[in-house]
């Protein structure tokens, strides 16, 4: 049986990098790998308490965190990480170039992000995923309540909470038969924003921490997700999962198979990201998201019928066991191991 480390920054699952951890953990379990996962925090533990651990640097180790966090190791060491626009900090690509064999990235913009910025060690592309079991089909209920629209505002501006309020308000300027659902944690980036609209009785506010996001989900009839940049993009998946036409960026991580799973939002500026390294991101189109909302608001059918093909596509494609079986690939090809783990 193949043995690998797994050291990460988080395992937190109200955290898209823990939740990110601990799905390819779990997928790579059950493919057949021995795996010792472990916090960054853990490798300045005493040896011999790493040795208790069960974690032997004879073995390969996977580092999943952003560069900032990678160090060096006692052994050989491949990288996951991801970045939201097109600049990599400059500690980031040293950290990587020093202590790491190969960088393994979640998109093709990311490859060329990190490629452009000085990484010169082997990069590979590996998709994420989501999970089937979390993220149920919807049934179909017929109710009363208003046409619901879902977007996020966490993460400062990044999540797009600016366009979805102005494309939502362009969209239904006076409709009373449909409201905007915004997610957000307590402490978000934007409360201020908050106050602005707080008069708005078609707009609602959940800032409490959810159990699932399935939970937030199931209150959409369309989920719209005009984000600026991402590593990979989970919430709009679990929603598609979900059987939900949802309104995503076509660039960075959301671009993947978007075709297939939601509606492309292709129009949008690249602009100065608000990231510490100044890179840049892209920056939807009001009018052309507030078109792609209308749209779903009259045609509801047509819409629903293609989150029903988006569940389908990304159910037969982008799983986490898309991505572990995808990972193994790799260790099988550069890592020098000589035989496929044993499906469980």
């Amino acid at each position: 049986m193949q043995r690998i480390n797994i050291v990460v920054q988080t395992l937190d699952k109200r955290d898209g990098y823990g939740r990110f951890n601990t799905h390819i953990i779990r997928q790579l379990s059950l493919l057949g790998l021995q795996v010792h996962p472990g916090l960054l925090e853990e490798l300045d533990y005493p040896s011999w308490i790493q040795r208790m651990q069960g974690r032997d640097f004879g073995n390969l180790t996977l580092t999943i965190a952003p560069g900032e966090y990678v160090r060096g190791i006692p052994g050989r060491q491949w990288v996951l990480s991801m970045t939201e626009d097109t600049k990599i900090p400059r500690d980031w690509v040293e950290n990587i170039n020093n202590h790491a064999e190969r960088l393994i990235v979640p998109c093709e913009q990311n490859f060329e992000a990190f490629e452009k910025c000085g990484v010169i060690v082997p990069i590979h592309v590996v998709h994420g995923g989501t999970c089937p079991q979390e993220f149920p089909l919807l049934p179909v209920v017929c109710h009363d309540r208003a046409y619901t629209v879902v977007c996020l505002a966490d993460r400062g501006v990044r999540k797009g909470i600016e366009t979805s309020l102005g494309a939502f308000f362009q969209a239904f300027p006076s409709e009373r038969d449909v409201r905007l659902l915004i997610k957000a944690r307590p402490d978000f980036i934007g409360a201020e924003m908050r106050g602005a609209f707080i008069n708005q009785p078609r707009l609602s506010w959940w800032l409490d921490d959810v159990d699932s996001m399935a939970d937030v989900y199931a209150q959409a009839d369309v989920f719209l997700y005009p984000a600026y940049g991402d590593g990979w993009g989970m919430p709009p998946r679990e929603a598609a999962m979900m059987g939900l036409p949802v309104i995503a960026t076509a660039w960075s991580g959301t671009k993947v198979g978007l075709e297939h799973w939601g509606i492309p939002l292709t129009e949008y500026a690249m602009s100065q990201s608000m990231l510490p390294q100044g890179g840049r991101w892209a920056k939807p189109d009001v009018r052309h998201v507030a078109e792609k909302l209308r749209w779903c608001y009259e045609n509801r059918d047509a819409a629903r019928a293609i989150g029903l093909a988006g569940a389908k596509w990304l159910r037969e494609n982008q799983t986490w066991a898309h991505t572990a079986k995808n990972l193994m690939t790799l260790f099988e090809e550069y890592a020098g191991w000589q035989t496929s783990p044993q499906n469980n």
